[in-house]
């Protein structure tokens, strides 16, 4: 299991917090409520008592176990040793795996539409317009381009990806913004990989 020290070490606060059996299944059937983006079936403030902080690093570890093992695709067994490993209850560990395995693949759904909600751009075709004498136009902004983005995303009714595509004109200057946002967002995200 790929499963990182410092998250592990994290997953064993939990099995040894003070959280209440009540409180933490509630906690669990909220964090796979919202990774499968379905309605919370509990209002957090109500789970809060006096232990604020601890309610919500501990919902926090749960959301990120749960991706993780989703994500990794483990088995019962191996989330039942994990779970075991990291001093859970056999309560909770049970708990937890079953609510795991009734939404496995709702998980799994969820996280591969992760990145892909606004579609990934998988190609790219343009054509420039250049318009030489319009009625309503004085004097022209200089060439207009037509651009059609191919888009990929996971569609569930098909349980596959499927294409779109994405049709917009603009003229040099807001083409020029759009090339300039996308360069800074590329610069930015090689800086957050790089640290």
């Amino acid at each position: 299991m790929n499963i990182k020290e410092e998250l592990r070490n994290r997953v064993k606060f939990i099995g040894n917090c003070t959280v209440n059996d009540d409180i933490f299944k509630k906690l669990v059937e909220n964090g796979f409520s919202t990774l499968t983006r379905k309605p919370e079936t509990h209002s957090l403030s109500t789970l809060y008592n006096s232990k604020p902080d601890l309610i919500k690093e501990v919902y926090a570890i749960i959301m990120t176990i749960t991706a993780e093992f989703a994500r990794h695709d483990l088995s019962k067994e191996e989330i039942t040793q994990f779970l075991v490993d990291s001093n859970f209850s056999t309560n909770r560990s049970a708990l937890f795996v079953e609510l795991y395995e009734k939404n496995k693949r709702d998980l799994q759904i969820a996280l591969g539409n992760i990145g892909s909600h606004p579609p990934h751009i998988v190609d790219v075709e343009w054509k420039i317009d250049y318009i030489v004498k319009a009625s309503n136009l004085d004097r022209s902004d200089g060439p207009i381009f037509r651009i059609a983005l191919s888009t990929s995303k996971f569609d569930e009714s098909v349980k596959g990806k499927s294409v779109e595509r994405v049709y917009f004109t603009c003229n040099s200057r807001e083409l020029q913004d759009l090339v300039y946002k996308l360069k800074d967002a590329v610069r930015h995200c090689q800086r957050l990989t790089s640290e």
